[in-house]
């Protein structure tokens, strides 16, 4: 399936909110990993030590609001003044789920979203 300019302009979002949101909380390294298949695209997050519940937890409150077709349909701009929002209140109105994974000496974090914009 390909993808339409608006679903690339989206993950392109989600990743930026993303990238900001864990180097204004001062993670020096973070990788970012895109998996675009069919219909679902993956962000793979990895933070090279391990992130205590506390902070997933509140993670994962952020980013579990209800998707918001509207935002993606009309603007990033419907979510409010962005400035006042956090990154990751953003991205919870674009994903559909989270999920961590701890091993060693890092955090795993996945986000999956399901695009209504790929095209055959």
């Amino acid at each position: 399936m390909a993808n339409t300019k608006h679903e690339i302009r989206i993950v392109t979002k989600i990743v930026h909110e993303l990238t900001q949101y864990f180097l204004v909380h001062g993670h020096k390294r973070v990788t970012i990993e895109t998996v675009l298949e069919d219909k679902v695209t993956y962000f793979h997050i990895t933070i090279p030590k391990r992130i205590n519940n506390e902070v997933l937890e509140t993670m994962q409150a952020k980013l579990s609001r209800k998707r918001e077709l509207e935002v993606e349909t009309y603007g990033f701009e419907l979510v409010g003044d962005i400035d006042a929002k956090s990154e990751l209140e953003i991205v919870g109105v674009l994903i559909d789920e989270m999920a961590y994974t701890r091993r060693d000496d890092e955090t795993v974090i996945t986000l999956s979203r399901t695009s209504m914009y790929r095209q055959s």
